[in-house]
């Protein structure tokens, strides 16, 4: 994990989703929002749904609306509610219908009301 966050976003952003789907969730949850920040889609939807639950919200907080816009309908479904309560308003009127309906009933009882309205938008 130290070598990983020695790496510079430029780099991380070079790994390929098969190197991205290798990592473990320790090596994910060690990610910092820099690095986080500079996943491609690609690599973002590469990720299956046991390491994307390893992000810390501060990671979760850190996606682009295009990196959330890119994430599948069961990556969404698999957030935790900590996780989904850092979503930002922008990132969750970035999502299509097909996944904010993936949202649970438990992770829409966990927003804020922000984050519910902007279901709406």
């Amino acid at each position: 994990t130290t070598d990983l966050a020695a790496l510079a976003s430029t780099q991380f952003a070079a790994l390929t989703t098969s190197q991205i789907a290798a990592l473990t969730t320790t090596q994910l949850g060690a990610l910092t929002a820099t690095q986080t920040a500079a996943l491609t889609t690609s690599q973002i939807a590469a990720l299956p749904t046991t390491q994307l639950v390893a992000l810390t919200t501060t990671e979760i907080a850190a996606f682009t609306t295009a990196q959330m816009a890119g994430l599948t309908s069961t990556q969404i479904g698999a957030l935790t509610t900590t996780q989904v309560q850092a979503l930002e308003t922008t990132d969750i009127v970035a999502m299509s219908d097909t996944q904010t309906s993936a949202f649970t009933s438990t992770q829409i009882g966990a927003m804020t009301n922000p984050q519910i309205n902007a279901l709406f938008l």
